[in-house]
């Protein structure tokens, strides 16, 4: 079908064959070609949610690490070296 859009190349390789297979069944009236498309697109918005998600995680725990909570006895915890310490 003609298109004013460049088109990808892809190989169907095994893993893509066995991808295509498993969900062939999801989107029954979809072409390969259309399944490879789409599929392509919510794993690009998968990766940057992923992505995102990784982000927020991070500072969370730059967060947790760097603010007094209640959830750490931060009197015991600036001790922590006295436990090592011979008496």
């Amino acid at each position: 079908m003609p298109t004013p859009y460049k088109r990808i190349p892809v190989t169907a390789d095994p893993p893509l064959a066995d991808a295509l297979v498993l969900v062939a069944p999801l989107y029954p009236d979809l072409a390969p070609a259309r399944l490879v498309h789409d599929l392509a697109i919510k794993g690009a918005r998968a990766a940057i949610e992923e992505r995102r998600q990784t982000g927020d995680a991070v500072e969370a725990l730059i967060a947790f690490s760097t603010e007094r909570q209640d959830l750490i006895d931060w009197d015991a915890f600036e001790r922590v070296d006295d436990a090592w310490r011979d008496e």
